[in-house]
């Protein structure tokens, strides 16, 4: 494009909008950087840059240097501050707190500068929903949709809140409302494909999350659902998924509390049962057992199904479908090894590495669930060395090798995973 079609700033920034608004990114950029050129003190020119930029990994950090510019040009600037803080927050990996409070904080501000504008008290409510302060989450997407009801930003944080703290019955509403207003808006659809989910009704939720897709390609947040309404065609992970919604009603510190006080009475009825009937205390410790296997194992295992279906496995990420490939290998293969004990007079060597692989299922399941910005390496270390340790105790129980050190090994993966069903369940290094 030369500069006769561009005079000024101005007309290379329209162009570039008009662009934006069909989709062709990479010729709005273009058209945003020609209007810096032309004037590099072009505010909206950087904020639009930021925008283009924060939703690809690669060019995300950009978006906080553009957005950074245009915001100290105009500090009293409501939307380039808000355009900020969903650049800081695009940038900050789970687990940095820090980073994101630092993206609430400008959030606040440009609400504080303008109060009148609905789209930063959609940002703001995007970082309370991402902080798991999901009242506040409400409180400023409900403040959002009073100044402007066709907020879809808002809309889709507002349901989100609401599902996460079960007040179903309103989220309900919500999303009529919005299918109501308007029948093609993707983010209504998504919204009502995730509140299907939490119901258990995946057929619907995949005819949601299906319709999502066809409205926009490139909403993200409708093909997680569809991969979710596909794991939930699995009944256990359903029952988790259920699980998950019944204690998302409670904050972090109280589903702490019932896990730990859960656990506590479990240790104490097992004890006590031990004196009055052996066999209830064993039904007891292995119904304790196979919840929380249940509850990290729930996921992976239904992965691995949506891996062997043809048509929902082109829906995976690389990362989601090696997620069903090792987690679900991990957990046929302690089948595998049970049954084989069993069928070789190997009882007690096949118990064993069945239980290994159980445990390296449950230290796999975390890592490859954990976005943690720090622990995703911790994690993924003990999953790596869980698998090797795994084989390794199969092959020394099934192929006569005797391999050295495959009990003690078998063991630290025991411990290893026992340590994992808590570090998880109590969120250290862990998002």
């Amino acid at each position: 494009m030369s500069d006769d079609f561009h005079p000024s700033p101005e007309a290379a920034f329209a162009r570039g909008r008009l662009l934006q608004s069909q989709h062709r990114m990479q010729d709005a950029i273009a058209c945003y950087k020609q209007a810096l050129e032309l004037d590099a003190h072009h505010t909206p020119s950087f904020v639009m840059l930021a925008l283009c930029w924060m939703d690809d990994d690669v060019t995300a950090p950009k978006s906080v240097d553009a957005a950074k510019r245009a915001v100290a040009l105009e500090p009293e600037n409501a939307f380039a501050r808000s355009v900020f803080a969903l650049a800081l927050n695009a940038n900050a990996k789970d687990g940095q707190t820090g980073a994101i409070k630092e993206a609430l904080k400008q959030a606040d501000e440009a609400v504080g500068i303008d109060p009148d504008s609905d789209f930063s008290h959609a940002v703001l409510a995007r970082l309370h929903l991402r902080l798991r302060d999901f009242p506040q989450a409400e409180t400023a997407a409900r403040a959002a949709l009073a100044l402007d009801t066709e907020n879809t930003m808002a809309a889709e944080v507002l349901s989100a809140a609401l599902l996460l703290q079960k007040k179903d019955g309103d989220n309900k509403d919500l999303i009529r409302y919005q299918l109501e207003r308007n029948a093609d808006d993707d983010s209504a659809h998504t919204s009502a494909g995730w509140m299907a989910v939490m119901e258990g009704d995946h057929k619907k939720a995949n005819e949601h999350f299906l319709e999502a897709l066809r409205l926009n390609p490139m909403n993200e947040n409708a093909r997680m659902g569809l991969i979710e309404s596909f794991r939930a065609r699995s009944w256990p992970y359903r029952l988790q998924l259920r699980f998950a919604h019944f204690m998302n009603q409670f904050t972090e510190g109280r589903q702490m509390a019932i896990m730990i006080g859960g656990f506590i009475a479990y240790k104490v009825l097992s004890t006590w049962l031990k004196t009055v009937s052996p066999i209830l205390a064993y039904l007891v410790i292995g119904a304790w057992l196979l919840f929380v296997l249940w509850a990290h194992l729930a996921r992976g295992f239904s992965s691995a199904f949506v891996v062997m279906d043809r048509f929902a496995r082109q829906a995976l990420r690389p990362r989601e479908y090696w997620e069903g490939v090792v987690v679900g290998g991990l957990i046929f293969g302690a089948i595998a090894c049970l049954a084989l004990g069993f069928a070789w007079g190997l009882e007690a060597e096949g118990g064993f590495s069945a239980l290994v692989c159980i445990l390296a299922a449950v230290i796999n399941a975390a890592a490859f669930t954990n976005d943690h910005w720090l622990g995703m390496y911790v994690y993924g270390a003990a999953a790596a060395l869980a698998g090797f340790v795994s084989f390794y105790t199969t092959l020394d129980a099934f192929a006569g090798l005797h391999l050295p050190f495959a009990g003690e090994l078998g063991a630290l993966i025991l411990l290893l995973g026992i340590a994992t069903t808590w570090l998880r369940g109590l969120g250290v290094l862990y998002r």
